[in-house]
C-alpha cells in the first residue's frame, strides 16, 4: 500500500512538544538530523529514535507508533519507519520518480512486495485515510 500526503498528515509528540498536521516532507525533514547521525549502519538495520512518538492526525484512537532510521538493503538509502511493534508499520521515504515523500506498508518479514488484495489480509496496525 502506497500513500502519497495529499490527505494524509502526522502528528509527532516529543518530550515537550507537540508538532501537528505535519506533511510527509516535514515529518522527513523534522526527522532528518537523526538519519545523519546514524553512520556506519547495515543493510535491513533499523535504529530507534529516542523521545519521539507519532500519529496519524485523523487516527481519534491515537494509535502510536514509533519512528526509526532504517538502511535499506542495497545501496545507502536511509528511510525512516514509523513501527506500531517490532515487525509492523509504515516506511516514508523518497519515491525517485516522482521526488515526492510517500508511505508504504512495511513488516519485516516480507521479503517482496505484495500485491494490494494480500498487503489488507496482513495488515493490522492503523490504516490513514486516503
Amino acid at each position: 500500500m502506497i500513500i502519497n500526503d495529499d490527505n494524509v498528515y502526522i502528528n509527532i509528540k516529543t518530550k515537550d512538544n507537540l508538532y501537528l498536521n505535519l506533511k510527509f516532507d516535514e515529518v522527513e525533514e523534522f526527522l532528518s538530523i537523526y538519519k545523519k547521525n546514524t553512520k556506519d549502519m547495515l543493510p535491513k538495520q533499523h535504529i530507534k529514535i529516542p523521545d519521539i512518538t507519532v500519529y496519524f492526525a485523523d487516527d481519534k484512537e491515537k494509535n502510536i507508533f514509533h519512528p526509526y532510521v532504517y538502511k535499506t538493503s542495497t545501496g545507502s538509502d536511509k528511510w525512516i519507519l514509523l513501527l506500531k511493534d517490532q515487525q509492523e508499520g509504515y516506511a516514508l521515504y523518497e519515491n525517485p520518480q516522482s521526488h515526492k515523500m510517500e508511505l508504504a506498508w512495511y513488516h519485516s518479514n516480507l521479503q517482496e512486495p505484495l500485491n494490494p488484495e494480500e498487503e489488507r489480509k496482513y495488515i493490522t496496525c492503523y490504516i490513514p485515510e486516503h
